[in-house]
């Protein structure tokens, strides 16, 4: 570069910008009115446009239960420990919670516009949700806890929601006399069906703030003491503690498990003899007397467990129904028919695989697949008006279950239709013969509802009518017996799984048990 065409610093100084005038306006004039309009452009995106684009409020919402659903012109809008955005002008709006009667009133929101942004409109309302009843707040949510605790083990990014704490927060804010005294059914009823540690902790927090409001020493203190009779009662809390938190179990429970697991192999299910049959319409019932028996179940973790229970005197049909039988039931009672599903759907007794595959006129004398726990419960309720009296026709308890098989055999393999023996649907009841108590297919062919909801820990039990009322809600029943897509290796006494009260399935079917009042 030449040294003519360099840029110097003496250069640059005497360097002069000059504006030029517009509109034959002078630059010291419309310099300032540019920069006032930008002013006014900013106030404006500021101040001015925020109330524009939203001109309605933010509602607040404070009083008890500190969280309910808030329906706005009757849409879900949002929940009253958050608030929500409403647009102005009258609206009606209505605050839910189970548990609590609703409280319905009418809102005017007003249209601000003028510095929304920096001073958020609000409206502030008050409210006061009644409780119905104490069990009208903890039964429904024990329901949900039930089926979440079922849903499989949380995760870093699965968790599961801890709806049992804030139903017991709800009911223990209420003026209720008696809600201290569920902390107990409600902590063995909720420990009988935790499968994981954010299960147990649910139910623990839960029983707590029922047991202890405001933490009151000597109510944690108290449920402190229920709980460890609770478990302690029973050597099978080993197996909850090592399934439920491995992690924290110490050598002491450990040598438990061992303990346990060598004295259940050891163990048979004392057998009671039958004392005869009875008839009721087509089935046929073999009779068992009641009392303090014992029966053995399976943990999730495999763990095999004897539990003491008491029955009634009852019978159980020995055989399970038949499609046959079914299509006479159907037959003097209409709504439970395949054409009828969808009734049955938005009732919640029945789902889309309900008689699927059932045609009442091709019915024969395999057992009746595709039936709801609640159809099958039904089927029980109409043979029952033949029941002779004094006793009644339902579904069998697990325990039931458990006592006519293990009266039945001990050999599973050679009464059961698995298969190994057939591969495409179950046979004709029957098919393979009757064992000396005169059952056929206990085991294998399909799998049998039972009338107990499933609970993981049956033997955590509180004798209190509050927790047979929270163990009958639970969705998940039991069913027992395996079926013909099982091999024989996967089946015993024990052999238990939850199947949701409304499916249906090829492999369920179930039998009737008559059971003295």
């Amino acid at each position: 570069m030449k040294e003519t065409e360099k840029i110097r610093e003496q250069d640059i100084a005497q360097v002069k910008v000059t504006l030029k005038p517009i509109f034959g306006m002078r630059p010291r004039v419309y310099v300032p009115i540019l920069y006032v309009l930008a002013l006014l452009v900013v106030l404006f995106f500021v101040l001015v446009n925020p109330g524009l684009r939203k001109p309605g409020a933010h509602l607040v919402f404070e009083g008890n239960p500190e969280s309910a659903a808030v329906y706005l012109d009757g849409s879900y809008a949002g929940n009253t420990l958050d608030g929500f955005y409403a647009k102005p002008g009258p609206h009606e709006l209505e605050i839910r919670k189970r548990g609590f009667s609703s409280q319905t009133f009418k809102v005017e929101v007003p249209r601000r516009i003028f510095a929304t942004l920096i001073f958020r409109p609000r409206v502030k309302l008050a409210y006061e949700l009644s409780p119905e009843s104490l069990e009208a707040i903890m039964v429904p949510s024990f329901k949900e806890f039930a089926n979440w605790s079922f849903s499989g083990k949380p995760s870093a990014i699965y968790q599961l929601p801890m709806v049992l704490s804030e139903a017991a927060a709800d009911a223990a804010s209420t003026p209720f006399p008696d809600r201290s005294a569920l902390a107990v059914p409600l902590l063995a009823a909720g420990l009988s069906v935790a499968e994981n540690a954010s299960s147990t902790r649910d139910v623990v927090y839960a029983s707590a703030a029922l047991a202890a409001p405001g933490g009151s020493p000597l109510g944690l203190i108290a449920l402190a003491r229920s709980a460890a009779s609770l478990l302690g009662s029973s050597k099978n809390y080993a197996a909850a503690a090592m399934e439920i938190i491995p992690e924290k179990a110490t050598d002491t429970t450990r040598a438990s498990l061992t303990a346990l697991k060598q004295e259940a192999s050891a163990q048979r299910i004392p057998q009671v003899p039958s004392f005869g049959t009875r008839s009721v319409g087509p089935h046929s019932f073999i009779m068992f007397a009641g009392g303090a028996l014992k029966t053995v179940s399976s943990t999730p973790g495999g763990t095999r467990i004897f539990s003491p229970v008491e029955v009634p005197e009852f019978g159980l049909a020995a055989t399970e129904v038949t499609g046959r039988q079914f299509a006479r039931f159907l037959e003097e009672n209409p709504e439970w028919k395949p054409e009828n599903r969808t009734a049955l759907i938005e009732k919640g007794v029945a789902d889309a695989s309900y008689l699927a595959d059932f045609d009442p006129s091709k019915a024969d004398d395999r057992p009746v697949t595709g039936v709801s726990w609640h159809a099958a419960k039904a089927y029980c309720a109409w043979l029952s008006k033949r029941a002779p009296s004094g006793y009644e026709v339902a579904l069998p308890s697990e325990a039931m279950w458990e006592i006519a098989a293990a009266n039945a055999s001990q050999k599973v393999e050679s009464l059961g239709v698995f298969n190994s023996r057939s591969s495409s649907g179950p046979l004709p009841v029957g098919s393979i013969g009757r064992d000396a108590q005169g059952f056929s297919d206990l085991f294998g062919n399909v799998w049998e509802w039972t009338s107990d909801g499933f609970r993981p820990y049956a033997w955590i039990e509180d004798a209190s009518s509050s927790y047979d009322a929270l163990i009958a809600v639970i969705d998940a029943k039991t069913v027992k017996g395996g079926s013909w897509a099982n091999s024989v290796d996967q089946i015993s006494i024990a052999s238990r799984g939850p199947v949701p009260a409304a499916h249906a399935s090829a492999f369920l079917g179930f039998r009737p048990a008559l059971i003295k009042k």
